[in-house]
């Protein structure tokens, strides 16, 4: 029984571990999900299996079902089948929360693609070879971004303008009318 209660303990500091350390949302790597670089993904975090959280648990909840069977039947095969099966339900469960903890997240992440032809509003004038700063209203947000006018036109602060194109996370600005 001492071998499956060392492998909970085992289990709960994986477990732990995964909660404290495995998420980096400053340039390194996480643990925990994976950030769906597939075509089509949308970029939209994504749960692994192989997550210290779920491994962690699922060692933890094998050592807990195996030191219990073990206290009942004192057969360490029974026991190693019984912890394998309580680790798998509660690997299944802690996978569960966490996939739905992910699908409840949001994001106010904006293509600047998607603001082609989304009319906007000077906010700091926008010079002729200078950038200047526009905000778009998307839906409920108004967020500001870097503008450059095309072709030389110059546009005054509360001008109403339109975006004409991108480059990077900036929009290049023209008269509504055009």
């Amino acid at each position: 029984m001492g071998i499956f209660l060392t492998i909970m303990i085992a289990g709960i500091i994986v477990s732990v571990g995964g909660s404290l350390f495995g998420h980096d949302h400053d340039g390194g790597f996480d643990h925990d999900h994976d950030h769906g670089h597939d075509a089509g993904s949308g970029n939209e975090p994504a749960v692994s299996v192989f997550s210290p959280k779920v491994i962690g648990t699922f060692i933890m909840g094998f050592g807990a079902g195996g030191a219990i069977a073990q206290y009942w039947w004192g057969n360490m095969f029974r026991s190693s089948l019984a912890g394998i099966l309580v680790g798998a339900v509660m690997a299944v469960i802690m996978y569960g929360a966490m996939k739905l903890l992910y699908s409840q997240q949001s994001t106010s992440l904006v293509q600047t693609g998607s603001l082609i032809g989304s009319t906007a509003t000077v906010i700091t004038e926008i010079d002729a070879n200078s950038l200047g700063q526009v905000t778009v209203r998307t839906g409920i947000e108004a967020p500001t971004y870097l503008a450059r006018a095309t072709a030389g036109k110059h546009f005054a602060k509360g001008t109403a303008v339109v975006v004409v194109a991108t480059s990077g996370a900036e929009v290049v600005v023209d008269d509504v009318q055009n």
